[in-house]
């Protein structure tokens, strides 16, 4: 077994039959000081890999779980995963990826940084949460956040909540909504950003919406909370769900905001048809 790091990853080759976490757990830490968001273990370059090496993935999975490391094993070669099926807890609780592209574009996104601030802006008093979807209501929820934040002069920090089914480890990559996450935050920054106000991007994974707001709220000093409820008369019981879960764990105030379903947007942030 060959270990290598490059930059954030940490890349194997050649024959796994045996334990070789000892030699990879201290590549990753070397590596995690350098780059503290995530390591990617590109598996592609493994030949071989037997029941004994499988125990190595293990290890790596239980390292993750008591130092809460963001690790995520890329390129699992056919052969190997079929090994890693007869291990029932790495199979179900190891985060693994497609490729190593689509593992960074997951780290990628917990690296989102406040957008620089205005030479003339005030110093801000305080800070709003506002919860993005993906969904129409999002643009709702932004001008709430708008006028909330212009009146008070609050800094605005948005949460994409990436919902991981509980079947699978919290730090799974799942490219299709992280993409949606990734556009929602962007959009909704320059929305804020071409109004003036001082925005911060942040994403969260969790096992559902309420949870991951709960666990946003955890870093910031927020006084309120905006969150987009979802649209249409076949969601209400969507909708109360939603509102009876974010107040169970949120005890900060809450606005929940419901968009009009007739009334669109010629784009995000412009003025409302009609208006």
């Amino acid at each position: 077994m060959i270990v290598e790091s490059y930059e954030d990853v940490i890349i194997l080759s050649g024959a796994l039959r045996a334990n070789h976490w000892e030699t990879i757990h201290t590549a990753i830490s070397l590596t995690l000081k350098r780059h503290a968001t995530g390591v990617i273990v590109d598996c592609s370059g493994i030949v071989e890999c037997t029941e004994a090496g499988a125990e190595t993935f293990r290890d790596a999975m239980e390292y993750i779980a008591e130092h809460d490391a963001r690790i995520i094993v890329a390129a699992v070669p056919k052969a190997v995963m079929d090994v890693l099926k007869s291990v029932p807890e790495v199979r179900s609780q190891l985060p693994i990826a497609n490729s190593v592209e689509e593992a960074r574009r997951s780290l990628d996104l917990l690296e989102e940084q406040p957008t620089k601030k205005k030479a003339n802006l005030a110093p801000c008093r305080c800070k709003i949460l506002v919860c993005l979807t993906g969904h129409t209501t999002d643009s709702d929820a932004l001008h709430m956040a708008w006028h909330l934040a212009d009146t008070q002069h609050a800094e605005v920090h948005l949460t994409f909540v990436v919902c991981v089914p509980r079947h699978l480890p919290l730090q799974s990559p799942l490219p299709d909504a992280e993409e949606v996450a990734r556009k929602s935050l962007d959009a909704g920054k320059v929305f804020l950003s071409e109004r003036q106000l001082q925005t911060v991007g942040h994403l969260e994974r969790a096992r559902d919406l309420a949870s991951g707001v709960a666990t946003a709220l955890q870093g910031i000093d927020a006084i309120q909370v905006v969150v987009p409820l979802p649209n249409g008369d076949s969601t209400v019981a969507a909708a109360s769900s939603l509102v009876s879960a974010v107040l169970a764990k949120v005890t900060l105030p809450v606005i929940f905001v419901k968009g009009f379903p007739t009334v669109a947007y010629e784009e995000l942030g412009g003025k409302r048809r009609g208006a």
